[in-house]
């Protein structure tokens, strides 16, 4: 099969040592490649009709183009081999990215009922890993909530499974790993909502002078209920052995830097690009329009009694966000990052999309 110019154009393989065996493992790269059934069956050396019972089964998964074809990415393939989750592998690509050191698969902890996925060393001293992810996690679409959508529950879902695991880890710098790329009701990468599910609901206060009829002060945000770092009923802080929370993610760079590109050339030609010329500029034309960046979003727990270091998880793409002058607010964001922001910033990308429209329709106008 002949792959089209929007595959993936590299993998490079890679080993790590663990104990005395040498194990393989696939080197995810920035782009993603799709393999068919018939491709599958000859890496694996088995027979077709096990492929397709595999998918079926959801043993390998894969995605299902029509009705009777269906791809298979490179990760998943990954996956299904090492026996790992994609968010296991995606973690260990980082830490090697990083230069953070050999990771221990699942090591024994003296005293401990369960093992805890991954244990670094730092400096001389251990850090513990939990990964989860949300791919298959039929939960989020159970319960009778009428349409209703809860942005916190499925994340304080996970935060509740890993309290569970670092039970017996007291006196350890313990953190929850989050990855997503399957569920939309699980947004990770959103501040709010991740801080709210550790901290509690996300709520806002108005003072409002009665007599005069209007409000009589700034609005504050506050966290309310419902946060699970908090005692839900004397408001102290009950999970202490989580040190922080972390957003693993593969950030589209290249769609980003394919906007900021679209936009300059809108400008340039003072007129609003038709939904078909936007559709045409859209297509990747070569690679780093495809680019994904791993990366990760640490979301720092105040009433840690063993705060993650912060010399670590601060690569190029990578942001923190953790108590500050008595707030939660953004401690680091990476040069890379930050550059790609003030970019957008620049031609107000950051706006939502019924804004950046009327004020680009205003400057138009203008200039006409």
């Amino acid at each position: 099969m002949q792959h089209s110019p929007r595959t993936v154009l590299h993998r490079t393989d890679c080993s790590r040592q663990i104990g005395d065996d040498r194990l393989l493992y696939i080197y995810m790269s920035d782009y993603e490649q799709y393999l068919t059934p018939e491709q599958v069956a000859e890496r694996l050396q088995i027979g077709i009709e096990t492929v397709y019972r595999f998918l079926r089964t959801g043993k390998l998964r894969g995605s299902r183009i029509s009705h009777k074809a269906w791809r298979i990415s490179e990760m998943n393939l990954a996956s299904f081999m090492r026996g790992q989750n994609i968010s296991e592998l995606l973690f260990e690509q980082y830490l090697a990215e990083q230069g953070l050191g050999r990771a221990d698969h699942e090591p024994k902890f003296p005293g401990a009922m369960k093992k805890v996925d991954y244990r670094i060393l730092h400096n001389g001293k251990p850090l513990w890993f939990e990964v989860k992810e949300f791919a298959d996690d039929m939960s989020l679409f159970s319960g009778d909530s009428g349409g209703s959508f809860d942005g916190y529950a499925a994340i304080r879902g996970k935060i509740n499974k890993a309290s569970e695991k670092f039970r017996d880890y007291n006196g350890e710098c313990c953190s929850l790993v989050l990855f997503n790329e399957g569920a939309n009701l699980a947004h990770i990468d959103s501040p709010g909502i991740v801080m709210g599910a550790m901290l509690g609901n996300l709520s806002f206060r108005v003072p409002i002078d009665i007599e005069a009829r209007k409000q009589a002060g700034p609005t504050k945000n506050f966290f309310g209920d419902g946060g699970r770092m908090v005692h839900p009923h004397t408001k102290t802080p009950q999970n202490t052995t989580i040190s922080a929370m972390i957003a693993l993610e593969r950030l589209p760079v290249g769609q980003r830097e394919c906007r900021i590109r679209m936009t300059r050339e809108e400008l340039n030609e003072s007129r609003q690009f038709s939904w078909d010329e936007i559709f045409e500029m859209s297509k990747p034309t070569c690679p780093a329009e495809e680019r994904l960046v791993l990366r990760t979003i640490v979301y720092e727990n105040p009433y840690a009694r063993i705060p993650l270091p912060t010399d670590i998880f601060s690569g190029p793409f990578d942001e923190r966000w953790g108590p500050r002058d008595g707030h939660m607010s953004r401690a680091y964001v990476g040069a890379e990052l930050a550059d790609l922001e003030r970019r957008e910033q620049e031609l107000d990308l950051h706006l939502g999309p019924l804004q950046r429209y009327l004020k680009r329709s205003e400057e138009i106008q203008k200039k006409i």
